[in-house]
């Protein structure tokens, strides 16, 4: 009798505690989207059912799925989510992501219920679930792959993936293992919008999973238009445009100017510059940029992510300011060293723009015909070449006195000095500095004319290369600030001034390439002809014994000793 009375009594309690928690849970679920009874707050309601839990569980005759299931399930085929960087290797959803579906596949009308022969009719005649985000389909390509196993060796193996031991206490993975809905979504609770397990401000719960490099400390992270909303600034958990790695457009420049970029968001005006005539083409391709793509042998293409890493990009300046270091703009991004290795984070800015410029060159084409050709920029710029400007290694010439102050024989610099937006602030303006756009071609940052010989002097003609070279002391009377000249007389005065000669006619800007025949003796101080202005068959260069004969000279050779 004892016995029977204590088990009477524990039998008792465990109703009592029932009837405590079953009203807190079913209190949760009535003032959300899933109380699809007549008594629901949203757009999907019965007309006249007034059971709340009845769309989705049953406690008599339910089918043989837990929790007391009481709804078919969808036997579609689905299209799973894919990319490059996939590690995990999703398959056909199962478990709780399959009860999901049941609904938010839209295969199956929502009032179809197990043992009915018709669904209970909702309201608006709706019966399965309508278009939009909520409406999966049976496309999952876009949304946040499911029913994978994330374990530690995954995490591992990925990089960039916080071991699943660590994941804070309202992210359930099914079995201990399996990530599904409702790994991201509790679907009897409302508290932090979209049905989710934990509040997604600044990226709470996207980050509770990923560990990208560089991101908390990122711009993107850290600025106060973008810290809230974090990584769906430009990803997009379900239905994304951009399905392969689910940003918010399908176009990968899109996801850059639509809301930030674009001269109205809250992100520096890029699009202004890519709109002048000389730009990088980002409207060249589609879809063919790829974070696992190799720069030897990529297709080509330009996208705001072949320069810049969003998850680790940012204003830093100092101490990556001085040349060639990469600033935080371009931190990393992958390059091509000056040997012709592929750099998974480039330390240097001409390393980002080998990528495109150098062994696997997207123009081919040459822009001045030279006497020595080549459009591998790596190989223009190798330092044992006879001269280059010093962007990859300190110049050649240990005398330079035309320098502008701040300038020295050992100073070095980026390719971005000279090619740039003409309204940057590097050019005294307030645009976005770097090689976006510019009226002047080549996308330099200041005037430089190379196609007209004889060529009309003024200082706007030459402003490019007087940004670093003082016209003053270049074109000063006794030769002082030139190393060029005869007597005590300024030869690139006689030549500019005098006879219109550009400085491109003789010479090459980023340098003379070794690979290409240059000489010591014939290529040094960036000597190489244009061949429309200068007969490359008789012009001969000696820096050796000072002296040039070429076919615009009235006599030959010329000697220029001092």
């Amino acid at each position: 009798m004892g016995r029977c009375r204590t088990k009477l009594l524990q039998l008792a309690g465990a109703l009592v505690g029932l009837i405590i928690l079953v009203p807190l849970s079913y209190g949760d679920i009535l003032t959300t989207k899933h109380n699809l009874s007549v008594s629901g707050p949203g757009s999907i309601t019965a007309t006249a059912e007034d059971r709340v839990c009845v769309f989705c569980h049953t406690p008599h005759h339910a089918t043989a799925v837990a929790p007391l299931w009481n709804r078919s399930l969808s036997h579609a085929i689905y299209n799973l989510y894919g990319s490059s960087t996939l590690v995990a290797e999703p398959g056909q959803p199962t478990g709780a992501s399959r009860l999901c579906l049941s609904c938010h596949d839209g295969t199956i009308a929502i009032g179809m219920l197990e043992g009915l022969t018709e669904p209970i009719p909702l309201s608006g005649g709706i019966t399965t679930m309508p278009g939009g985000l909520s409406n999966l389909e049976t496309d999952l390509s876009d949304d946040h792959p499911i029913s994978f196993a994330y374990t530690s060796t995954l995490a591992a193996q990925r990089g960039e993936l916080k071991d699943p031991q660590s994941l804070p206490a309202e992210i359930s993975l099914e079995s201990g293992q399996l990530l599904q809905c409702t790994s991201c979504h509790d679907p009897h609770k409302d508290i932090h919008g979209k049905f989710l397990v934990m509040s997604n401000q600044n990226s709470a719960l996207c980050l509770a999973c990923h560990d990208k490099t560089g991101w908390q400390t990122s711009s993107h992270a850290t600025a106060i238009a973008t810290a809230e909303n974090g990584c769906q600034n430009c990803h997009q958990p379900h239905g994304a445009p951009g399905a392969k790695h689910l940003l918010q457009s399908a176009l990968e420049e899109g996801n850059c100017l639509t809301t930030c970029h674009n001269g109205s968001g809250d992100g520096i005006n890029i699009q202004t510059p890519i709109s002048q005539f000389y730009n990088h083409p980002m409207n060249y391709a589609t879809g063919v940029h790829d974070p696992t793509e190799n720069p030897l042998t990529m297709s080509k293409h330009v996208e705001c992510a072949d320069c810049h890493n969003p998850h680790q990009v940012s204003d830093q300046g100092a101490p990556l300011d001085s040349p060639p270091d990469v600033n935080g703009r371009l931190t990393g991004v992958k390059g091509i060293s000056i040997s012709g290795a592929v750099l998974d984070q480039a330390g240097y800015e001409y390393e980002v723009c080998f990528k495109c410029h150098a062994d696997n060159a997207f123009v081919s084409s040459f822009v001045v015909p030279r006497k020595i050709q080549e459009t591998n920029e790596r190989l223009r710029y190798d330092p044992e070449n006879p001269s280059f400007h010093p962007v990859a290694a300190l110049g050649k010439n240990p005398d330079v006195p035309s320098l502008r102050p701040g300038y020295t024989e050992t100073s070095m610099i980026y390719c971005s000095d000279c090619h740039g937006s003409d309204v940057s602030v590097k050019a005294g303006g307030i645009g976005a500095d770097g090689p976006h756009g510019s009226i002047y071609p080549h996308i330099l940052i200041a005037r430089y004319e190379q196609d007209t010989y004889p060529l009309s002097y003024s200082v706007s003609n030459y402003a490019l290369c007087f940004r670093c070279h003082d016209p003053d002391l270049l074109f000063a009377m006794d030769g002082s600030g030139t190393n060029f000249g005869t007597g005590n007389k300024s030869s690139h005065r006689t030549h500019v001034l005098s006879y219109g000669a550009p400085c491109s006619a003789c010479h090459d800007p980023h340098g003379v390439p070794l690979t290409g025949g240059a000489t010591t003796s014939a290529n040094a101080h960036l000597i190489n002809f244009d061949s429309r202005f200068v007969n490359p068959s008789t012009a001969v260069y000696d820096s050796v014994n000072r002296s040039c004969s070429v076919s615009c000279h009235n006599r030959n050779p010329k000697f220029y000793g001092m």
